[in-house]
């Protein structure tokens, strides 16, 4: 598939040698030959193990699909040899691939990144998880009250009334806590706006 194409290389990276790091342009994807590549992301002074690719893998070629810079960090885990594809061989067969295929892998590129990144982004210090709990006990007690009276609804709001009051005394027994990791979400992850329109 590739044999007649220019620029295309075998490379060999020791156990531990990175291949590429996070915010790093896209401009190389890789298929394993021999070895074990991972994947991970640096995060709270440690490391986050995210995958492990083997033999006849390809890694490193979504951030030549959409343009953006790597999403996280791969090194070689064992002594590995690659095969590196350039952008512009990925770019030719893409462009030479009918229109349908093309963007079905567009999009498949966008939704594994968005799901990448909503796990990344999921609660890690205390004050994440008690805003978590409070943005999803909002959310719920919205939800009975449009329950218009019903009797388990009442009961509902009492059951919240009561974890509304927990999670107040959870935020004051934490105050001023530090905490080893670093806040995950931001005020646009837990803060409910009314929808538009």
């Amino acid at each position: 598939m590739f044999d007649a194409e220019r620029g295309i290389k075998k490379k060999f990276f020791g156990k531990g040698e990175a291949v590429f790091t996070e915010g790093d342009a896209g401009d190389m994807a890789y298929i394993i030959e021999t070895g074990a590549i991972e994947i991970f992301k640096a995060m709270d002074g440690g490391e986050m193990r995210l995958a492990v690719m083997r033999d006849g893998e390809l890694f490193g070629e979504m951030a030549i699909i959409d343009g953006s810079s790597r999403m996280a960090n791969a090194r070689a885990v064992e002594d590995t040899a690659v095969i590196q594809l350039p952008a512009a061989v990925v770019e030719r067969k893409l462009a030479s691939s009918e229109p349908f295929f093309k963007t079905l892998v567009q999009i498949l590129v966008d939704n594994l990144r968005n799901v990448h990144r909503v796990y990344m982004r999921r609660p890690r210090s205390v004050e994440d998880y008690l805003n978590t709990v409070g943005f999803h006990t909002e959310g719920f007690r919205s939800y009975l009250e449009s329950m218009n009276g019903e009797e388990r609804a009442a009961a509902g709001l009492t059951q919240v009334a009561a974890v509304e009051g927990a999670l107040a005394e959870l935020r004051e027994l934490f105050k001023g806590h530090r905490d080893r990791r670093h806040q995950a979400l931001g005020e646009a992850d837990v803060t409910r706006r009314a929808p538009s329109g």
